[in-house]
């Protein structure tokens, strides 16, 4: 894999774009439990990662803090994907990408925190005009009050991946990226089962071919190369704080694929606005700089 990180965060927009508009497709069917799809989500897309590993040299975290970022980064994945398939199990995609652009907000303060960085004028624009776009979809006659647990739950998703990308940011500096992707979607996958045991239960529709099975391995398959192209691009120079913003990009496209076809109209014209005031503090949180 000789590709630049620039056409390889083309390559993760999208498929990942395409991939999360085929999970919401599987997730919204009546004999989908969410937590199953997340377990078969992590399973097969590790199993799709195996043939990949014939391109690079497996090489293993020398130091305990590779180790202990990818165990963070596993914790991370497992409940923000659980917090994920919950929430596009009960509302439109398009709500629930729109509300994740938190994860810009999310980058910026856990910069602030951890890393020193300086809450700018042109950051806290970024962030007031998030908020407003969220708050601009779902306030009415005073109050927030369709604002509901989904939706907290991908704000929550929103933080835990943003944290779990900052993770595999540092562990990559210790493990080669496809075998990291691999151990990364097992150990989540084996995690999810580890603290809702009840799932194994619910797995029967990825256990045995049916007519869904062709739509499954096709969301598997995009993400298993989404990611391996996001996480190669960390690899190959890519800087978090550029990575990451560029990355989001696949946000507003989902949004839009999911609007021309889902027919996910709901409240139409106030997200479109909010999708439209969410880009511009991107752009502000991530291009200006006063």
């Amino acid at each position: 894999m000789s590709l630049g990180w620039f056409p390889l965060i083309l390559i993760y927009i999208v498929t990942n774009s395409a991939s999360k508009i085929l999970q919401k497709i599987a997730v919204r069917k009546d004999e989908i439990d969410p937590n199953a799809f997340c377990v078969a989500f992590f399973f097969y897309c590790g199993l799709l990662t195996v043939p990949f590993l014939a391109l690079e040299p497996i090489r293993l975290a020398p130091d305990y803090r590779g180790w202990l970022a990818f165990g963070f980064s596993c914790v991370g994945a497992c409940f923000c994907m659980v917090f994920y398939y919950y929430s596009i199990k009960r509302i439109e995609v398009s709500q629930a990408e729109t509300i994740a652009t938190t994860r810009s907000i999310w980058a910026v303060l856990l910069g602030i925190v951890f890393f020193h960085e300086t809450l700018s004028a042109s950051k806290l624009i970024g962030i007031v005009l998030i908020i407003s776009a969220i708050a601009s979809i779902y306030w009415k006659k005073g109050t927030v009050a369709t604002f509901r647990r989904p939706q907290w739950m991908i704000v929550a998703y929103a933080f835990l991946i943003t944290a779990a990308y900052a993770l595999d940011k540092f562990a990559l500096d210790y493990f080669s990226v496809i075998f990291y992707q691999l151990i990364l979607y097992w150990v989540s996958g084996a995690l999810t089962l580890l603290f809702f045991p009840g799932t194994l239960k619910k797995m029967r529709p990825f256990l045995h071919w049916n007519r869904h099975t062709p739509l499954y391995l096709l969301c598997f398959i995009l993400q298993a190369i989404s990611t391996l192209a996001f996480l190669r691009s960390f690899q190959v120079g890519g800087d978090l704080s550029v990575v990451g913003p560029m990355a989001q990009t696949t946000t507003l496209l989902t949004i839009l694929i999911g609007i021309i076809f889902l027919k996910e109209h709901w409240n139409l014209k106030r997200k479109l606005s909010g999708v439209a005031l969410a880009a511009i503090g991107i752009i502000f949180l991530r291009v200006f700089s006063f």
